[in-house]
């Protein structure tokens, strides 16, 4: 405790402050004799109560006499420091006094904006040994630097940077030669996710902030923001900057902090416009290198998958696409018309899992049938796939082929032949209830796991009644279990090999083969690829790639 004499008090403490003298950030004393005290203003209630953090204690403000809670301020060898210490206190207790100031050095010159040309990527005062952000400024938008003893933004950079080791992985390149991009969260947004899941623990969030939002504040406060939520943030600020126009944005308010102020925290914004403005340029920033890092990325990657396109057709031979043919069960509607009979049924239905096509299961898209049903090529309806056997035609005008909501709908005219008026029995009696069609793929795709196949599009050639529902198998297996180089997957590997990337047990195990087959090939002409690059290249490298990534 300091001499209350100092500072001009008497002794009966008659000094009050006004309902309407002080405000958030302001420095005040209060006490008498050997006990005076001093520190800065962080909340102000003028109608409602302040529960001290770290104690039970509880104050009530009124408009005529207003509560405050106070950091207190100790002296030192250096000046007057915070301290941890929060208190409660009536204005009527209180006295405005001058600021109270640690012995302080001046900014460098060179103190600028991060994101200037002439600072080496990933390196920011939120980033660098002496930022202390446990200790910041009342609005949240600096945080105390120990090299220079003043409050510093974390989007700003001095020469005087140092890496702060106890923060980042030792492994990380601040210069950037092992990765382009340092996507850590800087410690200003650090501080404000935390400062922000404080305030939503206290109930202060509002009913908009979803689950997913505090899971990635959670993360952010950790220092991890993914690709996705980078770009997501720019976005978000600038769609919500006009929440910290509320009243209650105010750090003055009694209903401090708002809910828009509590979700910009979230955030990893500030609790100001310049704050989330800040925020948002530093996003930006690291968008705009993610952006040109994976168009670099893809570019060797396409790089690499002509060269794996090479491989499998050097090993592999030519792939040609073969007809394929699939079978649906139908509800087929028969009608009799004059001497012949016309049904309708489906030879395709959307969205519905195929059997086990050895491996894998299969859906077709809706739309799969339109691009090949606008071509007006000729379709026929056949008798179980048989060309001899015609049944109906498109073109013929005896057949009519929609794609609807359910999926592929045939309707057609039987012929007044041997074998239609057998087909005609047989659907008549429900004997036969499959439908089939026989198809070259334009478009598919396939999950990760390579289980799924889905089509996209194809082009169909003919559609059948068949008379068992299964597949034949020489067509209903698209892939064998010793299925051919995949040159998307040895794409992946080979571009991870030249990056100097850990390849995983399966790309270990793919390269392995892969060299294994090239050497058994005979010497011959290699094939050259658009890019340069031989296939010639890859044999004589491949003992040096696997000593690399093996």
């Amino acid at each position: 405790m300091i001499n209350p004499a100092t500072y001009n008090i008497t002794a009966g403490g008659e000094l009050r402050a006004e309902p309407d003298e002080l405000s958030v950030g302001d420095f005040v004393r209060w006490g008498s004799g050997d006990n005076v005290a001093q520190g800065r203003i962080t909340r102000i209630v003028r109608d409602g109560e302040i529960n001290v953090p770290d104690s039970s204690f509880t104050i009530t403000g009124t408009p005529d006499d207003p509560a405050a809670l106070i950091r207190i301020y100790r002296q030192g060898e250096d000046g007057w420091a915070e301290t941890d210490t929060l208190v409660g206190h009536k204005f009527s207790t209180l006295n405005k006094i001058t600021e109270l100031r640690a012995t302080t050095r001046e900014l460098p010159d060179n103190y600028r904006p991060a994101l200037a040309e002439d600072v080496p990527e990933g390196r920011a005062c939120g980033n660098c040994f002496f930022f202390n952000e446990e200790r910041q400024n009342e609005d949240g938008t600096k945080a105390w630097c120990e090299k220079w003893d003043d409050f510093v933004d974390g989007g700003y950079y001095c020469n005087a940077w140092e890496p702060d080791e106890s923060d980042d992985d030792p492994d990380d390149d601040y210069m950037g030669e092992i990765r382009a991009i340092n996507q850590d969260a800087p410690a200003y947004m650090r501080a404000a996710a935390r400062r922000g899941l404080e305030y939503y623990e206290q109930g202060l969030a509002g009913d908009g902030v979803t689950d997913g939002t505090i899971r990635e504040a959670r993360a952010m406060a950790e220092g991890t923001v993914s690709d996705d939520k980078w770009i997501r943030i720019a976005a978000w600020i600038a769609r919500h900057l006009v929440d910290l126009d509320s009243p209650d944005a105010n750090p003055n308010s009694d209903n401090y902090p708002s809910a828009g102020v509590v979700a910009h925290l979230l955030w990893g914004s500030g609790p100001s416009k310049r704050a989330a403005q800040r925020t948002k340029d530093y996003a930006d920033s690291v968008v705009a290198r993610i952006r040109a890092e994976e168009t670099t990325r893809m570019t060797n990657k396409n790089k690499w998958l002509d060269v794996a396109r090479a491989i499998a057709l050097k090993i592999d031979g030519p792939q040609t696409k073969e007809p394929e043919v699939r079978v649906n069960t139908t509800d087929f509607e028969v009608r009799a018309e004059g001497d012949g009979m016309s049904f309708t049924g489906y030879a395709s239905v959307f969205n519905s899992p195929s059997e086990d096509l050895g491996g894998f299961i299969e859906y077709v898209a809706p739309g799969a049938f339109r691009r090949s049903l606008q071509s007006r090529n000729e379709v026929k309806l056949l008798w179980n796939h048989d060309a001899g056997e015609p049944l109906a035609s498109l073109r013929g005008g005896t057949m009519q082929l929609v794609e609807d909501e359910r999926g592929l709908k045939v309707t057609a005219q039987l012929p007044n032949t041997t074998r239609g008026r057998d087909v005609a029995e047989l659907l008549r009696t429900k004997v036969i209830d499959s439908m089939s069609f026989g198809f070259n793929v334009i478009k598919d795709s396939w999950s990760p796991d390579g289980k799924t196949r889905t089509l996209e599009s194809v082009r169909l050639f003919e559609a059948s009644i068949v008379s068992f529902a299964a597949y034949p198998a020489t067509t209903a297996t698209v892939r064998s279990t010793d299925q051919a180089i995949d040159p998307d997957k040895l794409a992946d590997a080979l571009l991870r090999l030249e990056s100097g990337d850990e390849l995983d047990e399966t790309q270990a195990s793919l390269i392995t083969d892969v060299v294994s087959k090239l050497k058994a090939q005979p010497e011959s002409e290699e094939v050259v690829i658009d890019n340069g690059l031989e296939l010639l290249d890859i044999k004589k490298k491949q003992f040096d790639l696997l000593l690399k990534g093996i």
